[in-house]
């Protein structure tokens, strides 16, 4: 059978899953190596929700634009870190509504499009440095003009 499950409830789930998972993240919190690792194995619902238009900015780099390309959507913040803001936010407030999960979700899944050399270049850079994405661009010069505007109200 083809289920079709709208965004709304694709969230409402995640958040429920998020909420029993939050014990093991209370576990695991201060254990450098298994965060990591909890992280990383349960980002999988991030990357699923962040393919959804809602999440795409509409940002593009200037490069993407002048010169086009094939375009990529990089995540303003790694799914992995995106997961560790997330539980700690749940860890704050356990019983948080679907609209403040929302919101967090916004904040910290959104996307912009890049050319595919320069997320290649973000890519590498971010997996040798303690970085997000968004602080990348503009140490590799990548400019994507509204992004400043974009993050003023967002908070990590």
């Amino acid at each position: 059978m083809n289920y079709r499950f709208k965004i709304e409830e694709k969230i409402s789930e995640t958040l429920a899953d998020f909420k029993i998972l939050l014990p093991r993240y209370v576990e695991l919190k201060n254990n450098e190596r298994m965060s990591h690792l909890f992280f990383s194995r349960n980002r999988n619902p991030l990357w699923d929700l962040s393919g959804n238009k809602i999440f795409k900015t509409g940002l593009k780099s200037s490069k993407l634009i002048t010169e086009g390309g094939v375009p990529v959507h990089d995540h303003l913040i790694q799914r992995t870190k995106a997961m560790k803001i997330i539980f700690q936010r749940l860890e704050l407030n356990p019983t948080m509504t679907y609209e403040d999960f929302t919101k967090l979700l916004l904040s910290v899944g959104s996307t912009v499009l890049l050319t595919k050399k320069e997320h290649a270049l973000v890519t590498s850079y971010s997996n040798k440095h303690d970085v997000f994405n968004y602080e990348v661009y503009e140490l590799l010069g990548i400019e994507i003009n509204g992004l400043s505007k974009f993050l003023e109200d967002k908070t990590f």
